[in-house]
Parts: structure tokens; sequence; C-alpha cells
């Protein structure tokens, strides 16, 4: 079907309209929550005030060829909800509260702040927030609304406010209500709007598309939804309501193809809806998210095309069955067919996948428009059940964001818990102690060692000192959170905050466990391989003298470089590679599992980063594996360029000697091998399947293509390349970029 005036419209509005509404609705909100503000209100009264308040000044936005209904033209065009970016302009009324209370933060230990300030400025680790994950990558669990609707959520809330017993319990519980009722009536203010519309509006398509929003918004989703559509428009006004009143990113609509299955089936046995018109309801839901930028924008910055939007498919269901039906196949056939890169789609596969589901999600790879992640269930289940998740919780896990591994109804993690063990490790490398001085911990150097075990012992001594060092810090303000900015709604619908009378930030979820993401195994094994084979296996060298080598930026020791890189390291398939990577792993595995977490959970680990494989590494000076300084540095597991493995067998054998069981926290690989046919694409699939790999980031491209792209972009205008976390078109990317794809592993 054709959906160039649903695009154009679109494309007006969100490319050059709506950023002036939502910073006029800003204003305005501010203004007036400021009024209203009362002195000595707690968290919860404030942020009702805000539902409250956001509710009544909004006006709804309706387009003339969608059926669906959720713009509130209160979030910029990029803005998924999460608030206070301003690097972004991501600034809206739902970051009222937060910026009223953020001061508790500093307030209630200025010298743990101070010193979070400058580890994090160090680049030792991330926290997307103040203490906590406060921003963005919340996993807003909407079944409990497609199952009762809001009205069964709030009639739930109410019935547990009648025994509620403190003070705390009774504000959060009201504030769920509120919040809810809020919903409510932006809902109706939509059914409102059309009926408005309704009456001057002459085109056919736009009455139909009115009509069909003037009678479903007046009950959904207070009321349950009852079709494939009402179910579809539950996700879109959640998504935007949500984020508009918690001031919160919902970077996930969970596992759409099995949620939303019931729906389309009763549809089709009562004849309301055909196969044909079920597809282009999801092609023109796909389209509404995707049209929310351009694609052909530069990258250039950080993030400059991340929408924090995603979805899972496939996997299997509640009894480990493989899940594959009719809206797995349209959600994947119209994301190639209209060329769709957001919603991100997380594709769960396992060695067991049915091969006409692998060959759908294979299918725009192999033609170079790599638009998804595979997820490996056989990797990521097991983990999550020995991280203490019930076999029905891991089964039904979700990948949010762009990695973020949960089981959506009992959890939301820490995402982009970034620890950077690559820099603990630069700093005993380059015995950089104005640095620790400046961080507060020691890390202790290796230039007496006299044994490998010495060097590597070391290692993880100091891997360990920043992991507890992190915890002791972030656990010191993260229990200010719900001070400062409860969210009442998300924790509405998460399991055990009701029943607990909790909101979700005071600890109310049923786990309040931690993910920590290490950057930089690869490097420091393909390090440590380096050290031990020339300076104490061969004795080639002395560990002084590499060491001199190596801080000196390698200057007048290219020979000693160049055969740094030429020891056996990570992803060559070599015994010491693989015994080592598993050693250390091992070792972190225990580090980790020895400590408490910052929520006073378990701490789960994972192998992950974003664009840091650039923007620190640009700040990190030289390596023993041969890295320079400034150079990138491995995404995740991702071998190191500087290995030039050229056999992607060599590769996937490394990843499986690996225990996929140990990483909770979620791993991610790049690779990069050239066009292949369906079968042989799906046989590597079903071969990852057995590995440690989790999240795999796969670009069947080649070398030569990227290289001509760059100098021919007008012949390559569909060519999509997986970055790092999401997609992009090749030619939007920045030269810098560019170059930093091109110099990845291709395999062969």
């Amino acid at each position: 079907m054709n959906y160039n005036e649903l695009r154009e419209e679109l494309r007006m509005f969100y490319w050059h309209t709506v950023d002036d509404m939502s910073d006029e609705m800003y204003r305005k909100c501010m203004e007036t929550l400021d009024k209203r503000y009362i002195e000595g209100m707690n968290s919860y009264e404030m942020k009702i005030l805000q539902f409250k308040t956001i509710t009544e000044l909004f006006q709804p936005h309706l387009f003339k060829y969608s059926p669906f209904y959720y713009e509130m033209c209160t979030l910029s065009s990029h803005c998924d909800g999460g608030a206070r970016v301003d690097r972004w302009g991501h600034v809206h009324a739902g970051a009222w509260t937060y910026w009223k209370n953020e001061h508790l933060f500093v307030e209630n230990n200025p010298e743990m702040w101070d010193k979070k300030q400058k580890q994090i400025e160090e680049l030792l680790y991330t926290c997307c927030g103040a203490y906590n994950d406060d921003l963005q990558h919340f996993n807003f669990n909407v079944r409990p609304i497609l199952q009762g609707g809001l009205k069964s959520v709030y009639e739930k809330a109410h019935e547990s406010l009648k025994t509620a017993e403190t003070s705390v319990e009774k504000d959060f519980l009201t504030s769920v209500c509120e919040g809810l009722i809020c919903i409510k009536k932006i809902s109706e203010k939509f059914s409102e709007k059309a009926k408005e519309l309704l009456k001057i509006e002459m085109d056919n398509e736009a009455r139909k598309n009115l009509q069909r929003i003037a009678e479903t918004a007046s009950r959904v989703p207070w009321e349950a939804p009852q079709t494939l559509y009402e179910a579809l428009n539950t996700h879109a006004l959640m998504r935007v309501a949500f984020g508009s009143l918690e001031g919160i990113g919902p970077n996930t609509f969970g596992r759409l193809d099995m949620d939303l299955y019931p729906f389309y089936e009763s549809d089709l046995e009562s004849g309301r809806l055909t196969k044909e018109e079920a597809y282009e309801l999801i092609c023109k839901f796909l389209i509404t998210w995707d049209l929310h930028y351009d694609h052909d924008e530069k990258m250039v910055l950080y993030a400059d095309h991340e929408l924090e939007n995603t979805y899972t498919l496939g996997g299997c269901d509640l009894n480990g069955n493989p899940m594959f039906n009719d809206l797995t196949g349209m959600f994947l056939r119209a994301t190639e067919e209209e060329k769709i890169i957001y919603p991100k789609i997380k594709c769960r596969f396992s060695a067991d996948s049915p091969k006409e589901y692998l060959d759908a999600v294979n299918s725009s790879v192999i033609k170079g428009t790599s638009t998804l992640l595979y997820q490996n269930d056989d990797a990521t289940i097991p983990a999550l059940i020995k991280a203490g998740r019930t076999v029905e919780e891991a089964r039904d896990y979700i990948v949010s964001g762009c990695w973020g591994l949960c089981c959506q109804e009992v959890e939301k993690p820490d995402f982009g818990a970034y620890v950077n063990t690559l820099r603990a490790f630069e700093y005993a490398v380059h015995n950089m102690t104005d640095r620790m001085e400046k961080v507060g911990i020691k890390f202790k150097c290796f230039d007496d060692a006299c044994t490998f075990e010495e060097v590597y012992q070391t290692v993880c001594e100091n891997c360990r000192l920043l992991i507890d060092e992190r915890n002791r810090v972030l656990s010191s303000g993260a229990c200010v959170w719900s001070r400062v900015d409860p969210h009442p709604i998300f924790s509405s619908t998460l399991e055990n905050c009701i029943e607990s009378k909790k909101d979700f930030t005071a600890g109310g979820a049923k786990y309040r466990d931690d993910h920590v993401v290490f950057v930089g195994l690869p490097n420091i094994v393909d390090s440590l391989l380096a050290i031990k084979t020339l300076c104490f296996d061969t004795k080639t060298y002395s560990l002084k003298e590499m060491l001199d080598a190596v801080r000196s930026n390698w200057e007048n020791a290219e020979e000693m470089r160049q055969m740094a890189m030429k020891c056996p390291g990570w992803g060559d398939g070599s015994k010491e590679g693989c015994e080592l990577a598993d050693r250390f792993n091992n070792d972190l595995y225990d580090i980790v599992s020895s400590l408490e977490g910052v929520y006073g959970g378990k701490i789960h680990m994972g192998h992950l980063n974003y664009s840091e494989v650039r923007y620190w590494g640009e700040q990190m000076l030289a390596t023993p594996d041969g890295r320079k300084d400034g150079d990138c540095f491995s995404q995740g597991l991702t071998p190191s360029r500087l290995k030039k493995v050229s056999s992607v067998t060599d590769a996937v054998n490394s990843f499986a000697s690996l225990d996929a069981s140990e990483m909770a926290g979620n791993t991610v690989v790049n690779i990069i091998m050239p066009p292949v046919s369906p079968d042989i694409c799906e046989a590597f699939i079903r071969v990852v399947a057995g590995t440690a790999i989790q999240s795999l980031q796969l670009n069947c491209t080649t070398k030569e293509t990227l290289l001509d792209a760059q100098k021919h972009p007008e012949n390559y205008p569909d060519l999509i390349i997986r970055v790092c976390g999401y997609s992009a078109k090749f030619t939007s990317l920045s030269p810098e970029w560019q170059n930093e794809v091109i110099t990845r592993n291709f395999y062969v």
C-alpha cells in the first residue's frame, strides 16, 4: 500500500513543527507548576501536581491519515520521554519534580557526590543519572493494561490503599491512582478532539480515522482493548503519556508478536479484520515512530541517531516452545518493505528456531540492510535462571534500549552501567598515581612483577577495587531517589510494587539486582597475552622494556608493537586466547558474585559499551596489545580490530569457550561478513546459538562496498549498518564514524 500521505504528514510535523510546540508547552507548564507549588510538598504530592498540570494544559494532535491517537505535543521529535538531556534538547515538564528536588542528591553526602563526579569524569564508570539510571531505559510493562485496562490497575491500587498504614504508603498509592486517572483524561481529550475535527473534516479517509478515534479514545485504555487496533494504540498512547507525565523514557514496546497475537486472532475469528488489514495497521504503526527523525541526518556526535525505541520478536513462549506467528512475520516484512529503522527490533533466536523465522530475520541483513539485533536464547535464558529468575521469567525476557536485558514485569535494572576495567588497567600500565589520587582509588601497578601470574592477579585486584568503589559511591546516593522523583505510574504495573505499597524507586519491585557491564575485556586479554608471550614465555623483552614502550606510545618500538599484535589473542581461536579470556571472565564473575549491589541485591555482569568505543578510546593512552593513544577499543566482547582475525570460524569458536551463564547482564558482539545465501546465514546463526554470544550485531557487507559508498553515496541509499546499539544509513555517518566501521574486522 502507498503510505505517502501519512509519511508526508508525519514528516512535516516531526521534522518542522513539534519541537516548537513542545517548547511552548514546556514553558507554560513550568510557569504553572511553579505557581501552584506549595512549600513543603513531598515528592509524591509534587508528582501528582505534575501529572494534573500536564494533563490539563496539553493539546492533543491528530493526524488525518493515521488511525492512532497518542501525540500530546509535549515531547520534542527525538525525545522518548526522558527529560533533562539538555545537550539533545530533551527538556519537558515531566522533569519538574526532579529539578525541584535534585539538590537532595548533593546534600545527602556532598563529599561522595564530588567523588562520584570525579570518577565519572575520569571514565571509570557511567551512571545514566545522578546515582541511578533515572532518565531513560525504562521497560514500561503494558501487559496489565492490555489484559484489564488502566481501570484494573487503578482498582488494585485503590484496594491496597485501604490497608496502607504509613504516610509514605498512602502517598505512593494515591499518586498511582491520580496518575492513572490523568491518563484516562488524556485519552478522553483525544476523543473530544476527534469529535471537534469531525465537524469540519471532509476527507473520507480522515473522517474514518476520526470516527474510530472518537469512539475508541473515550474508553481505551481505561477499559481493556478488544481489538488489534486498540491494543496497538494502547502501546502508542502509553509510550507518550507515560513519558510525558513521569519524565522518563520508556524504551521498549515489549514482546509485540506475543502480546498482540490474541487480539489479532480474535479479530480474524470474528471477521473484524483481514490479514491484509492487520498488516496495514502494523505498517502505519511502525512508520509513525520511524518518521520521528530523518534517516539522512548526519550522525556526528555521541548518539545523534538514537531514539531509544525498541521491541522484541520471536524466541520462545513460557513453555519453551519456539515462537513464530503471523504477527512476527508481519513486523519483519513491514520493516524490510517500508525501510524502517525505528523502532529497533530485537530478534530472539535459538538452535531450534523455525527456518521460516530465521529466513525472515536474515532477509534484509544479507542484503546489506542491518536494522535488527540478534539475541541468543540458548545463551541468555540459562544466564537469567542462574541469576535467580524463574524459568518462566527467563523465557519471557526482553531486550530494551541498546542491549538492556530484563524480565519486563518484575524488574528494572540500571542499564548503561559501564565499568571501565580498561581504564583501571591503563592506570596500572602507565603508573598514573596523580590520577589515582584524584579519583580516590589506589590501583596497584605491576612494574615490579616477577611472573605473569603476579601481573594477572594485580589486574584482577584492580578490577575488584574499581567495582567495589563504584558500588560504595553509588549506594551512598541511590537511596535518595524516591525523595527526589518517584515513578508511581511506572511502578503500578511492575510486580510487587502495589502489593508492597512501595514505589519502584523505594525498592518496591520483586527484584532489586544490579547490572554491571564491563568495558575492555578483549583489549585486556590481548594485552596480558602480549606481556605473557613476549616478557615471560619467550623473554624477547623485559617487562620494563614493554611498559616503557607503551608509556611512550610505542615511539621507536614499532617492531615490538607488531610482535605484540601477532601474539595469541581473544577471538583468534587459539588455546591461549580462549583459556585466558575464560579465566578472566570467570574471575570477574566471582568478583561481582561476592559483592552486594547498589540496591542491596545481586550483581549481574555483562560486556558491552556504546559509542564510548570511540569517545572514551580517544581519551585513553596506549595499551600493551599494540593499541596507540586515542585509538578505538573493542565493543563488548568483539575481538580487537588490531588482531585482524580473518576467519569467522575462529571468532565463533572463541566465543564457545566462555560460560554464557555467567553473563546475565548481556554481552554484545559485532561481526561483519560478506553477503551470503539464506541457507548459509541460517546455518551461521544456528552455530552462534551454541556459543556465549548473546547480542549479535551482524552486518553483511564488504570493506570495498563501504569504501565505494564513501565515494559515491548516491549509489547506496539503503546501505544500513548496525553501528553501536542502533542502526543508521552508512551514508549518514560522519567520516569519523564511517572510518570506525571500516576499520573493524571483516571476516570470511
